[in-house]
């Protein structure tokens, strides 16, 4: 490793934040290039790479995605009463409109078995989380934004987007350039949640 890279790593690690507000400026085709290629080099179980990427850049499409999304955000909002209700009402919860790429990451299970997973298969889906990971400290490095929208219905997905059956979308990533500073977590920031101190047991 260079000199330097260490620090450039945690400068960007800590920089990574979940962004919902995006400015409408296209995103380079040369960063969205490179963000792609995190799944390249991504880390999978048994080198299974279970993972699709679909890049959704039509205004159509996104709308459909968004039509889902107010689908389940209606029915979050009724697991929460009285003032976290409220709270919640207020919050932003995706960009999907005003980001001017998705990425729809879908889990590819294997056709035959893999390696290291015959006490874990779920480490099959966790290596399409680590390779998502990777993409967003790559769009970070970019001078991207990457939020991550999970209140949204996979079959919705498959049907908007056409994707064949044998995929099962993971993760819906709503990518641009921010238009937030975020210094904190955004959650953190409208009174949500805080962010706790990481602990860690140590055995001899």
């Amino acid at each position: 490793m260079r000199s330097g890279d260490r620090e450039a790593l945690w400068r960007v690690l800590e920089a990574r934040r979940d962004h919902r507000h995006f400015r409408p400026d296209p995103v380079p085709q040369g960063a969205l290039e490179r963000v792609l290629e995190a799944f390249r080099v991504a880390p999978s179980v048994g080198l299974s790479q279970p993972w699709h990427v679909t890049v959704v850049r039509g205004p159509d499409l996104r709308n459909a995605v968004y039509t889902s999304f107010a689908g389940v955000r209606a029915r979050e909002q009724e697991r929460f009463a009285g003032p976290r209700r409220a709270l919640y009402n207020t919050l932003k919860l995706e960009g999907i409109r005003e980001a001017p790429v998705g990425l729809l990451v879908s889990f590819v299970p294997p056709a035959d078995a893999t390696l290291g997973t015959t006490s874990l298969p779920t480490a099959l889906e966790y290596s399409v989380v680590s390779a998502i990971t990777l993409a967003w400290l790559a769009a970070t490095a970019e001078g991207l934004g990457m939020g991550w929208v999970s209140l949204v219905e996979p079959d919705d997905l498959m049907a908007a987007l056409g994707l064949p059956g044998h995929l099962r979308p993971l993760a819906y990533l709503c990518l641009g350039f921010p238009a937030l500073d975020l210094k904190e977590p955004l959650l953190q920031t409208v009174g949500w949640a805080q962010a706790r101190p990481l602990t860690v047991e140590w055995r001899d």
